[in-house]
């Protein structure tokens, strides 16, 4: 993050920023990933005088104006930077648009008090680019992306829901063995539209990215406690991976369940809010204990605060990313909190929340929340 420095002394003492005698560039190491969690190398020459607040930007869609970023990097994370060259390593999430970089240059007597972070770091300034990249983007083929199970209000049925870039038809194989997934049903489609996110920043171009289609199936007629394999995507847009998961049996007298709230999400870079790096170990331990289970039958309970995306739908993606190693495999059910929902013009508000009903949704409103996931009718009425 930025030091802390006495931004009085250094408004004296620091030097100008120099213009590079020779273009600085930017190479990356690909055009095209995979799937979502595959990393970029980003490689930059030619800095001269380099500063420990020069720093990299990462933009999806490449249009996106200077100050629109996704996240950034100060490129002294690198220990080559003093030498004006380097490079940085950063796994990236499918936001269905490419993405590009931008080196910035920055002194500390630019530093913009009005333009802070979530814990009150100065965000870093843009006025001076003296770099960006090309484009990489993820290729076609590579199947629907962000897979999660969850139960129905039948015992022999099994939610599953996953993201794609356009609207075509899409299907769920799905049988009792890898080799013998010739049962088939096709996945209902939904989105939302900025117009339907309530303010800002939810609704305004620094927060706001193309959620993609909302893929909604049902798998039925499953036997008790047996474990399924599963696809899901077309023959024209690809397939997932197979995954798997044991159907629910009332009559079982052991049940897993894995119960938290307020996990969020982990990011590689520096961005608008603060995110949660701990996000990390909690899915690296259930999976961890997944792997114990055998056959037991098992449930994952995400007790309010799910994403604190709080705005910035892209850290959506980067939840659903994070969790689909676990959320595949067990059915992931949720319940809303202020950090989804809370707006002062929402309509609804508890008796207990009237001197402390904020902003904390940030303008989403439950929108995004209501239409990712779908839990038990049971539970919603």
């Amino acid at each position: 993050m930025f030091p802390i420095l006495s931004f009085c002394l250094f408004f004296v003492l620091a030097p100008p920023l120099l213009a590079s005698s020779s273009p600085v560039s930017i190479t990356l190491t690909a055009k095209i990933l995979a799937k979502s969690g595959d990393p970029i190398r980003i490689k930059w020459s030619g800095i001269d005088s380099p500063s420990d607040l020069d720093w990299l930007g990462i933009y999806s869609p490449p249009s996106s104006a200077h100050d629109n970023f996704i996240g950034y990097v100060f490129l002294s994370s690198c220990p080559t930077w003093e030498s004006g060259s380097g490079s940085i390593s950063l796994p990236l999430v499918n936001l269905r648009a490419n993405y590009s970089f931008r080196i910035f240059r920055w002194s500390r007597s630019e530093v913009d008090p009005t333009r802070m972070d979530h814990d009150h770091n100065p965000l870093p300034g843009t006025t001076h680019l003296v770099a960006e990249s090309g484009e990489v983007g993820f290729g076609g083929g590579g199947g629907p992306e962000q897979i999660h199970l969850a139960y129905t209000d039948r015992e022999d049925e099994m939610r599953v829901m996953f993201v794609t870039g356009d609207a075509g038809v899409r299907t769920v194989r799905y049988g009792l063995s890898r080799d013998a997934m010739h049962r088939v049903v096709t996945a209902a489609v939904g989105r939302y539209e900025r117009e339907d996110m309530c303010d800002s920043p939810a609704n305004e171009s620094v927060g706001w990215r193309d959620p993609g289609f909302i893929q909604d199936a049902v798998m039925r007629n499953l036997k008790k406690g047996k474990r399924y394999y599963y696809k899901v995507g077309s023959d024209s847009g690809g397939w997932s991976a197979i995954h798997n998961f044991m159907s629910r049996d009332m009559d079982s007298e052991k049940t897993i369940a894995f119960l938290f709230g307020d996990m969020g999400t982990a990011t590689p870079y520096s961005t608008f809010l603060r995110t949660q790096e701990e996000s990390k170990s909690t899915v690296k331990w259930i999976l961890r204990d997944i792997e114990a289970l055998d056959d037991n039958p098992a449930f994952i309970s995400h007790i309010g605060d799910i994403s604190y995306a709080r705005g910035y739908s892209w850290l959506w993606d980067n939840f659903f990313t994070q969790v689909e190693p676990i959320a595949s495999r067990l059915p992931y059910h949720v319940c809303i909190g202020n950090h989804e929902y809370d707006w002062p013009l929402q309509p609804w508000k508890p008796d207990w929340s009237s001197t402390v009903y904020g902003t904390d949704g940030g303008g989403e409103c439950g929108v995004p929340y209501s239409l990712k996931f779908k839990c038990l009718e049971t539970l919603q009425n």
